[in-house]
């Protein structure tokens, strides 16, 4: 076995105190809001949602406002203009523009601080045949960073990128490890966009329906999903699933983001419609699967860490009836699946239990 050289210590930064670290923090930057609580400056944040939901037309809308200095719906944004790059391998050229122009043929107007283009894969790997894939990927986005200057960056999309190999969880998390890496040396704020694999439409969407939930999540600053609702084909509701330690959980389950998809002018967007449950928005199971009023009540209070035995007396039932409900509509239960009969819940990584 190798022996590590203890001398190499030496050239690593030096142990500080907190004295000194609270005075390095003074040169740092501001944790300052970008779309309230949901992303701030210099975090990577991701934002997943099944095909077809619109998360790409999320993204655009809130970036086009950032470029200039504006508020997102009526998301705080504590931040000057900041310059954009977004890489998107969703969207066509053509179909960019006919997303962002009006019926009269009016293009909607972009700020100049707002890069958005694609890559061409083929022509990078024909120019480059020797240089594996994912550092080839980032050597071009280093060098896209210091020729516009960006201050954010956003990947459109993580799937797009893992499917370039054919081991896709390993090149995704190596793409995120590559991202946060950048995130470091350029101060960025970085959004990545992700899809969730097939899920039940009737249960609340956690960090487990994102695809490699709980590797690809660790690696980011906080996340966020946008749900499709059953109010409407143009109702969307959009949650946090994963605070920022930085910032608070304000849009959870029992008080998410109602959205609806809009043409305003020349630009397709979202507007802000309120806000309400996420048990709103979901599918309602009929027949023999019908499910009983007071399930939602039991998902809803054992997120809030409560014991079998007080929910039970709260709403009149048995423990034998949670857990048979547990067991018969477990889809239901997904954000609570770590708790025990106790109330506690268990740590997804360690698998201790916190109290």
């Amino acid at each position: 076995m190798n022996k590590i050289n203890k001398n190499n210590f030496k050239e690593l930064s030096q142990i500080r105190n907190s004295k000194q670290r609270m005075e390095d923090a003074k040169n740092q930057p501001e944790i300052n809001q970008m779309l309230g609580f949901i992303w701030q400056l210099n975090e990577l944040h991701i934002l997943f949602a099944d095909t077809g939901v619109g998360k790409s037309l999320i993204a655009v809308a809130a970036i086009d406002a950032l470029t200039k200095g504006k508020k997102f719906l009526f998301l705080e944004n504590q931040n000057p203009a900041l310059t954009a790059l977004f890489y998107d391998f969703e969207l066509s050229d053509r179909q960019f523009k006919k997303r962002y122009t009006d019926d009269n043929g009016f293009e909607y107007d972009f700020s100049q601080r707002f890069y958005i283009d694609t890559i061409d894969f083929a022509e990078l790997i024909t120019q480059n045949p020797k240089i594996e894939f994912v550092e080839l990927l980032f050597e071009k986005i280093k060098y896209d960073i210091e020729v516009t200057k960006a201050d954010i960056l956003v990947i459109d999309n993580l799937t797009f990128l893992s499917a370039q190999s054919s081991q896709d969880t390993q090149v995704a998390l190596e793409v995120m490890r590559r991202l946060n890496e950048l995130k470091k040396q350029f101060n960025l704020s970085i959004l990545v966009l992700a899809h969730t694999p097939k899920r039940f439409n009737s249960s609340p969407l956690t960090v487990n329906d994102l695809a490699g939930s709980k590797h690809i999540s660790n690696f980011a600053d906080s996340v966020s999903a946008l749900g499709k609702s059953e109010l409407g084909k143009n109702i969307r509701y959009w949650k946090q699933v994963k605070p920022s330690r930085s910032g608070e959980l304000i849009f959870d389950t029992g008080n998410v983001i109602v959205l609806e998809i809009e043409k305003q002018g020349a630009i397709l967007t979202m507007k802000h419609n309120g806000f309400s449950s996420e048990w709103d928005h979901l599918k309602q199971e009929t027949g023999n699967n019908e499910i009983p009023a007071k399930v939602y009540d039991v998902v809803r209070l054992l997120n809030e860490n409560r014991s079998y035995a007080d929910i039970a007396a709260e709403l009149s039932i048995s423990k034998g009836t949670i857990s048979k409900w547990k067991d018969k509509f477990p889809h239901l239960f997904v954000s609570v699946s770590n708790v025990s009969e106790e109330g506690t819940f268990g740590n997804e990584e360690t698998g201790n239990v916190i109290k």
